[in-house]
């Protein structure tokens, strides 16, 4: 299963080389994992309900192709892996039915008050993040990963760095 989102190059996104900056890139990623959020349950209703919220932890993004000012953008978002408290999305960019980028996300969910910390997600929107989740075998690798992005770590299973989140 896929969850897309789809847009349109605006003007401002435009730099001076003529084409979109990168960092719109980032940007058209961010709104395809709100709009992921939104279907599985971690909408603007459940964020001022319960105080939580989606952090980006980590993202790699390889750019393949310019795009111009008004290219239709569409954006296809896979569910590689869940577990209680992250999940792990791979994304494909495309414009005219060519892939322009390639991104992979690790997103964290996050209670912010008294003071951030990465907490369980509710069964509910795990449960949709699980179904969503496709699994690829070694001979159709995704494309275009640089350093990929894992949910593990070899000694401990989890990840934990100095005074991060999770």
């Amino acid at each position: 299963m896929f969850f897309v989102y789809e847009t349109t190059v605006r003007p401002e996104w435009i730099d001076y080389n003529g084409h979109m900056r990168d960092s719109y890139y980032g940007l058209v990623f961010s709104l395809a994992v709100d709009a992921l959020q939104d279907e599985v349950g971690f909408d603007e209703a459940y964020r001022r309900a319960t105080g939580c919220t989606i952090y980006l932890v980590e993202d790699h993004k390889v750019y393949l192709k310019e795009v111009q000012e008004g290219a239709a953008l569409r954006v296809a978002t896979r569910v590689l892996d869940v577990d209680e408290k992250r999940f792990h999305l791979h994304m494909v960019m495309t414009s005219g039915g060519a892939e322009v980028c390639v991104g992979e996300f690790l997103e964290l969910h996050v209670q912010q008050t008294p003071s951030p910390r990465a907490v369980p997600m509710p069964e509910a929107a795990k449960s949709r993040l699980e179904a969503a989740r496709q699994a690829h075998d070694s001979e159709s690798p995704l494309p275009h990963r640089s350093r990929p992005i894992a949910m593990n770590t070899p000694s401990t299973g989890s990840m934990h760095r100095g005074g991060a989140l999770w």
